[in-house]
C-alpha cells in the first residue's frame, strides 16, 4: 500500500470519527428538546391550591372581620365542618355557597348546624372522596326597599302586592386544600351540645390569647417606662452643672418624658382593666362548659 493510499484512508477515517461525534451531539440536543416538549404528558404537575389559615382574621369592607377558627373533614360522611366567627353587628343575614375543584359545576349543599353570638358552624355536604380543594363563599343578604310600580296604582291590583327583592353582597372566600385539612372520625358532630362545647372551647382559646397579648403589652409599656425614667433621672443630675439657659431646655425635656410616663401608666391601667374583663369572661366560659358537660 502506497503512502498516498494510507494518507487518504487516514483522512477518511478521521472525517468519519468527527462526523460521528457531531451526529451524537445533535442527537443529544434533539432528544432533550423532544423530552421538554412531551414532559407534560408523563410528568405530574400540581396546581397551587390556596388554604385559608385558621385564627387569622380577614377584614371585609364595612362588615368587620371574618375568622376561620376550625375546619374538619369527615370522609365517611363526605362532609366538611367549619367554624366561622363573624365580628359584626346583629342580624347579619348571612348566606353561604361552596364549590369543589373535582366538580366545579356542581353547587354543594351547605347547612348552618349551629349559631351563637357570631359563631357559625357550617357543614358542606356531598363532597367527592377526592375533592382536592374547596372554595367557600360568604355573602351578606341585603333587603332592598319595597318598590311600587306607578302603573299598578290605576290597576285593580292593590299596592300591598309590591314585590320585595333581596340582593347579596359578597364578603370573602375561604379556601381549603384537602391534603392540609384535618380529618375527623365518624360522621361529624351530631348534637347541639357538641357544637356548643366546640364553640365554647374556641372562644376560651381566643380569650386566653387576648390575655397573653395584653400581658405582653403591659410588660412592653413597663419596660419603656423604666427606660424613660432612667433618662429623666440622668437629665435631672445633669442640671446641677448647667447654666440657666441650659436648665430651661433640660426642664422642657424632662416635662416631655413625664408626659410619656403618664401615658404609659394610662395604657397599663387600660390593659389591666381589659385583662380583668377577660378573666371574668373566661370564668363564665368555664362555668358554661361545666353546665354543658353536666347535661
Amino acid at each position: 500500500m502506497t503512502i498516498k493510499k494510507k494518507l487518504d484512508d487516514y483522512r477518511f477515517n478521521l472525517r468519519r470519527k468527527q462526523s460521528w461525534k457531531y451526529t451524537a451531539i445533535l442527537a443529544f440536543f434533539f432528544l432533550g428538546f423532544l423530552s421538554l416538549l412531551t414532559s407534560k404528558f408523563y410528568i405530574h404537575t400540581d396546581d397551587r391550591l390556596y388554604h385559608t389559615k385558621t385564627f387569622e382574621p380577614i377584614s371585609t369592607a364595612g362588615t368587620g372581620n371574618i375568622t376561620l377558627e376550625e375546619r374538619v373533614y369527615y370522609p365517611t360522611a363526605h362532609a366538611l365542618d367549619m367554624v366561622v366567627k363573624i365580628d359584626q353587628g346583629e342580624d347579619e343575614n348571612l348566606s353561604f355557597s361552596a364549590m369543589e375543584k373535582a366538580n366545579p359545576n356542581v353547587k354543594l349543599p351547605v347547612k348552618v348546624v349551629y349559631e351563637d353570638e357570631g359563631y357559625y358552624v357550617v357543614r358542606v355536604n356531598n363532597l367527592s372522596p377526592h375533592w382536592e380543594a374547596l372554595a367557600f363563599d360568604l355573602y351578606q343578604e341585603e333587603e332592598e326597599n319595597e318598590t311600587v310600580n306607578v302603573e299598578d296604582m290605576t290597576s285593580h291590583y292593590s299596592t300591598d302586592t309590591a314585590e320585595k327583592e333581596d340582593s347579596q353582597s359578597f364578603l370573602t372566600t375561604l379556601y381549603s386544600d384537602q391534603t392540609k385539612t384535618k380529618q375527623g372520625k365518624g360522621k361529624s358532630l351530631q348534637q347541639k351540645q357538641d357544637y356548643s362545647l366546640l364553640v365554647n372551647q374556641l372562644e376560651k382559646k381566643t380569650v386566653k390569647k387576648k390575655m397573653q397579648n395584653y400581658e405582653k403589652a403591659i410588660a412592653l409599656e413597663a419596660k419603656q417606662k423604666r427606660q424613660i425614667q432612667q433618662e429623666m433621672n440622668e437629665l435631672q443630675r445633669d442640671m446641677k452643672y448647667q447654666v440657666d439657659e441650659e436648665k430651661a431646655d433640660t426642664e422642657s425635656k424632662i416635662a416631655l418624658k413625664k408626659e410619656t410616663i403618664q401615658s404609659s401608666d394610662e395604657s397599663i391601667q387600660l390593659y389591666e382593666d381589659e385583662q380583668k374583663s377577660l378573666q371574668e369572661k373566661l370564668k363564665m366560659l368555664n362555668e358554661k362548659e361545666q353546665d354543658l358537660v353536666m347535661k
